[in-house]
């Protein structure tokens, strides 16, 4: 779990420094902030042999019936900025699901890998996965697309991905510095997850726990969560125990 919660905390602050005015120590307490509060949320609905159960109650959401997602919203205020300073798409959705993270801007748009944990893949590799989908997002939220408009949003980004910064500071939780351009890698449209009702939403109201479909890959065993600690990019706060 420390996995995917890492890589949703990264894409959502690239994601805000990218778009967004709020300062630096701001962001990086946000960052801290949203790691506590996503495993505090997640640590009891977190179900390695299935799943896809679960997958809307660790949804974080915004659109035109929720302008502003709640845990988001928290992580804010713990951190002293203001939710706008974040400036996120109206429409976005990000699933923390166990060995995998999608994301999809606006609610007409296929949703897309962000990040996925099958294995031990190699930390390059991931870094410009999420940079891909930092990118797409990107690219997505420059169209103007959303549920508003009668067209899906296709237009791809001209700009390059970025790679993920090393952190040298290992006691430094976020770390911002230039990124070193690298080629854009291949991704693929996360197709496995089952669709929301495009006009069926209700805030916080739990979902009945979407069975994975047959076509869903298989997924490894791995360890029980035991607790939140120092990940391989130390996003994850020390002061937790």
């Amino acid at each position: 779990m420390k996995d995917e919660i890492a890589a949703t905390v990264f894409f959502i602050t690239r994601l805000a420094k990218k778009h967004g005015s709020a300062r630096r120590k701001h962001l990086e307490e946000f960052a801290v902030q949203l790691t506590s509060i996503l495993f505090e949320r997640y640590k009891n609905h977190w179900y390695l042999s299935d799943p896809a159960k679960g997958q809307a109650f660790r949804c974080i959401r915004m659109n035109r019936y929720q302008l502003k997602d709640p845990l988001l919203e928290r992580a804010c205020l713990e951190s002293s900025m203001d939710y706008e300073d974040l400036g996120l798409p109206k429409e976005l959705t990000v699933w923390v699901d166990p060995y995998e993270v999608c994301c999809r801007y606006g609610e007409r748009n296929p949703a897309f890998s962000v990040a996925q944990f099958e294995g031990q893949g190699e930390t390059r590799e991931l870094s410009l996965c999420i940079s891909s989908a930092v990118e797409k997002a990107t690219s997505d939220y420059q169209s103007g697309a959303s549920s508003d408009e009668e067209s899906v949003c296709s237009s791809s980004s001209s700009q390059e991905p970025k790679s993920i910064p090393t952190v040298r500071n290992p006691n430094s939780v976020y770390q911002f510095s230039d990124f070193s351009a690298q080629p854009v890698p291949s991704w693929a449209p996360y197709t496995n997850r089952k669709p929301y009702p495009a006009e069926s939403y209700h805030q916080h109201q739990p979902a009945g726990g979407a069975s994975a479909s047959s076509g869903n890959k298989s997924y490894r065993p791995s360890a029980a969560f035991s607790g939140p600690r120092v990940d391989r990019f130390h996003w994850v706060s020390k002061k937790r125990s």
